[in-house]
């Protein structure tokens, strides 16, 4: 009977925390339509799946806002039903993968660049005769190399484009889980964008192959500065929203949520499984918080919310269920933030630092592991390294920090280990 009633609260939480998701996706969607209450909708969500979308596209400048936010509500949902399929569990795990899910269709993501790579991966699982839930989230991540899926559909005469950008997707799920396992060990979980540093290894060698055969990959960044009022609201409304609920679910209090405080983040930290989807929940309203508030700070400097800016909060916040907290981002950011002031030659409100100075949090075990000195220098690194990385793989790696902050492992934790021992993490 004990059993029973444990069985029967943990289907109950399962079904809440897969309604979060569900209602996230009919947020996004309500906001598509008060954005864009007409045909251009429509047309605009088409668009956004047959034009470019390398590093720095705003699908807001390609279809308009509410296409945009179109395109995020029907990846996430189909995402979200596809992890449903596969019976696995609504962890944090699950809620940093389907953030990122929703956040990146905004800075690239589509239904028509990410199906290849998810049918690469099916193969791929089926190729070793295992299960295709054992691979679902590594190739949800695995997405983020969706621009080089985009770039043929363009870039290639009318008769082979298709063929083109099918293959190249399903190439690109089919090898990304053997590259993923391998970065895993290098970096030791200090990244917490692991595929993204598996994708920008990859992109390198198939964006080297495209050059040398005469492809030229381009630079341009769309950057909208339209519906900052409107994304401000859907942000606090999401925010708001998971803080209620974490508050409904039974945090109510400062003892409740601190110990997720005392984690490291260090991979893997699924705080749903730790410290229960209550404080899990508050966190993630606290750490995408943080990304906003920095954001809402730079307005006087001309800085306004748009499809990129609104995916880096998604990336803070769902990684609030999986290794981020308000204490291990911010002495990332901070570090990054004095790079920008003193050393990169671009102001601190260009796309590109904007973009590094969130998502470089990836990096947030590092301080939550050796303290806030070397989160000051992780983050002073990787700004310094994100700003050379993207030309390696042209622009093609959605998770282009991922990729820099692979780097910035292995040239930081050795040499964290060789001064300081690694202290122990208090769970």
């Amino acid at each position: 009977m004990h059993m029973e009633r444990i069985n029967r609260w943990a289907e109950l939480l399962h079904e809440r925390l897969y309604g979060i998701l569900l209602a996230l996706a009919a947020l996004l969607l309500v906001f598509a339509l008060v954005s864009q209450p007409d045909v251009s909708l429509l047309r605009g969500f088409w668009a956004i799946q047959v034009s470019e979308t390398g590093l720095i596209t705003d699908p807001m400048v390609t279809g308009g806002v509410g296409a945009a936010l179109l395109n995020a509500a029907v990846v996430l949902f189909l995402s979200t039903m596809l992890i449903r399929r596969m019976h696995l569990p609504f962890t944090g795990a699950a809620f940093a993968c389907l953030f990122m899910m929703a956040g990146f269709s905004l800075l690239g993501k589509n239904l028509l660049n990410i199906a290849p790579i998810v049918v690469g991966g099916w193969l791929h699982a089926l190729y070793r005769r295992e299960s295709f839930a054992k691979y679902v989230y590594l190739i949800l991540y695995g997405t983020c190399l969706s621009p080089m899926v985009s770039f043929l559909l363009v870039r290639i005469r009318p008769g082979f484009r298709w063929l083109a950008m099918s293959l190249c997707g399903v190439v690109i799920g089919f090898l990304l889980p053997a590259i993923a396992r391998f970065t895993t060990r290098i970096h030791q979980g200090y990244n917490l964008y692991n595929v993204g540093f598996a994708a920008g290894i990859l992109g390198l060698g198939i964006a080297s192959i495209l050059k040398g055969l005469g492809v030229e990959f381009d630079s341009s960044v769309s950057w909208s500065q339209e519906g900052h009022g409107l994304l401000c609201v859907l942000v606090s409304v999401v925010l708001l929203g998971l803080l209620g609920t974490g508050m409904v679910l039974g945090c109510w209090s400062w003892p409740e949520y601190r110990h997720i405080l005392h984690h490291s983040g260090r991979a893997v930290a699924d705080f749903i499984l730790l410290d229960g989807p209550g404080p899990t929940l508050v966190n993630m309203a606290l750490t995408g918080a943080v990304g906003f508030a920095y954001l809402l700070l730079q307005y006087p400097q001309g800085v306004r919310l748009n499809g990129p800016l609104v995916c880096c909060i998604f990336a803070m916040t769902g990684f609030g269920a999986f290794g981020k907290h308000p204490r291990n981002v911010l002495p990332v950011m901070a570090g990054a933030v004095l790079a920008a002031v003193l050393l990169v030659a671009v102001p601190i409100t260009s796309p590109g630092v904007l973009l590094a100075t969130l998502l470089c949090t990836c990096l947030a075990p590092i301080a939550g592991q050796f303290g806030w000195k070397w989160g000051l220098a992780a983050g002073f690194l990787h700004m310094t390294i994100v700003q050379n990385t993207s030309i390696l793989h042209g622009g093609m790696n959605l998770y282009n920090n991922g990729f820099a902050a692979g780097l910035v492992c292995i040239l930081l934790i050795p040499i964290i280990k060789a001064i300081s021992p690694e202290p122990e993490e208090d769970y």
